[in-house]
Parts: C-alpha cells; structure tokens; sequence
C-alpha cells in the first residue's frame, strides 16, 4: 500500500543541493524533476560549479521562471573547485531535517523523496535511506539491484548495519541517497582532501549508524562520456583512484576486528586490481603497502605484487576485453 501524502505543514523539510558541472543536455531535465516531486515541503539550492558550458546560462533561467514556487538559491563559480568543498560550502545554506547530494545529469523519480522521508521518519537511529535505481546507459535501462522478470528483487538487499558490506563492496548507489542533516554535520561533512564523497561518507555514516533500504526506485542514473564516475579508472591519469586508496587506508584505522580487516581485503583487491588494469601504478604502489598492512598471503596479493613491481601495463587490453570502460 502506497504512503498517504501528508499534508505540507507537517512534513520535515528537505534540502535538495543540485550540483551542475557541464550538464546542460540533461539539466532542465534533471531540475523539473524535482518540481514534480509528490513532497510538499523542501527547498532547493542550486550549485553550477564552474561549467564552461550553457549549464549556468541554463540554471539561472531555471531559476528565475521557478524561484516563487519553493524556496530556492543560486551559487554559480566562475572556476571549478573541489566537489567535496563545495557541497560543503553549500550545505552551510541548508535548513533541513534531511538532505539530498543531486546532481543535475540525474533524474529523480516522483516519490522517492516522499518515500525515503517515510522511512527515516520511522527509524530514528538511521542516517540515511537507500534505494534501487535505474541505470540509463546508451539509451538502455537496467535496474542497480538484481530483480526478476515480475519486477521483485531477486534476493534480499542488506540493510542496517552493514560496515562491512559497504567497506567491501560497491553496495548502495549514493544518488539514492537520502541523508539526516545533522549526522552529516556531526561526521564533519565531506573529507574536502578526497576528489570524490560517497565511498568515504558511506563508509562513516556505516559505521557509526544503521542504513536503511526502500524498496523503491528513486533515480534515474545516466551513465555519459562527462560523468564524474568515467573518471574512477582513467588510463594512467585517474583523479579518484588517489582518494580511493586514502579511504581505505582510513578504514584500516577505524576498523575493529578481523572480519572488518577481511571485508577491507576485497576491497583492496579489487581496487589494486583496477589500478593495475588501467595502468595507474602509482596507486597500484599504495595499494600494496595496505594489503602488506592486512597481512594478506594469498594467491591474488602474490601475483599483483609483482604486477606492480614490473609496471606491466595491459590498459589497452583491458579496455578491448571490456574490463575497463575508455
């Protein structure tokens, strides 16, 4: 049975920050979705950060025809700065119970806030709430969670305390996201010394918290030549990849048992694995060093060690067997 839509007064502000870096074939899009949300009750802060494209252009016409209907702000920077610095600053004009991190080459599906609301409403302990999404890529779909032909999952998604599912594996997709404010706030934020926020503040806010799932989909997620993620395993040059060892080895600190050391292993592995196939071995190096730290003797950590010693790059390969996307 769906959620009644309770009336305006008595719903929890949502502050929605909507983040535009070139997106101006999807962002008019993107932003109306918002507008069509089945939510009466939040308020909009609008960041273009930097774009050399019509995005800025774009966003203040948005902005203009749009700024009477609910409250809403505008920040546009003439240069690019670091994501993570500038959903901060952003945040700092937040007035919401709970939060949204949007960015303006998705699509938001028209109940998703009302539902994650209703969710976090009855679990107070929670800091956030999760949910499926679809996966638009080359003009087909897929949903992030596996599900049968009738549209049922096709397994249970773990949810609650799942530190070590989140360290180990790529389990929630944070454009689902629904976070409480002032868990954000009290976990300091983004870490502005990363180049990108959703492994890192997933991984903080699971250890310290439950997290929640609603069997929803909440976003349409477009997978294009300019998305921030093409950047995770660039050939030789990748801008995250650098962060992603910095989380990990900030996992290892505040790790407390075995298992939690073990689920960082497949982390690393996989990781390492990347770096190696995109030829990013200085990265390769540092991951090295961590699985040393682990105390890891297996087969896999034999084998990459001497990957990364001898600097053999297999990039092209990779990117012809569809191992790595160019």
């Amino acid at each position: 049975m769906e959620n009644k839509i309770v009336k305006p007064h008595k719903l929890p502000l949502v502050s929605v920050i909507c983040t535009s870096y070139n997106h101006e074939h999807f962002l008019l899009q993107s932003l109306n979705s918002i507008l069509e949300q089945e939510y009466g009750n939040l308020e909009i802060i609008l960041v273009d950060n930097g774009s050399n494209d019509k995005s800025q252009e774009l966003m203040e016409l948005w902005y203009e025809r749009n700024k009477g209907k609910l409250p809403l702000q505008i920040i546009l920077r003439n240069t690019a700065i670091n994501y993570c610095e500038s959903f901060n600053e952003a945040f700092q004009q937040c007035r919401g119970k709970y939060l949204v991190d949007f960015s303006t080459d998705d699509k938001l599906m028209p109940k998703h806030i009302r539902f994650s609301v209703d969710v976090l409403e009855n679990a107070p302990d929670a800091a956030a709430v999760f949910s499926d999404a679809w996966i638009i890529d080359k003009g087909k779909s897929k949903s992030f969670y596996k599900r049968k032909r009738k549209g049922e999952l096709a397994e249970e998604v773990e949810s609650g305390w799942i530190y070590e599912k989140v360290v180990a594996y790529h389990h929630i997709l944070s454009p689902t996201m629904l976070m409480r404010s002032k868990v954000f706030e009290d976990l300091g934020m983004y870490d502005q010394d990363l180049a990108y926020e959703d492994f890192d503040i997933i991984v903080r806010m699971a250890r310290k918290y439950r997290l929640c799932f609603s069997d929803h989909f909440g976003v349409e997620k477009m997978i294009h030549s300019m998305a921030f993620s093409k950047e995770q395993y660039k050939v030789r040059k990748s801008r995250l990849l650098p962060s992603t060892l910095k989380i990990c080895q900030k996992i290892i600190e505040i790790n407390r048992c075995v298992s939690e050391n073990h689920a960082l292993l497949k982390r690393v592995h996989y990781e390492w694995r990347q770096s190696l196939l995109s030829a990013n071995f200085e990265v390769a190096d540092g991951f090295l060093a961590l699985a040393q730290k682990l105390h890891d003797q297996s087969v896999q950590f034999q084998l990459f060690r001497v990957w990364t010693r001898r600097r053999v790059d297999v990039s092209k390969l990779a990117i012809f067997l569809g191992w790595l996307q160019n």
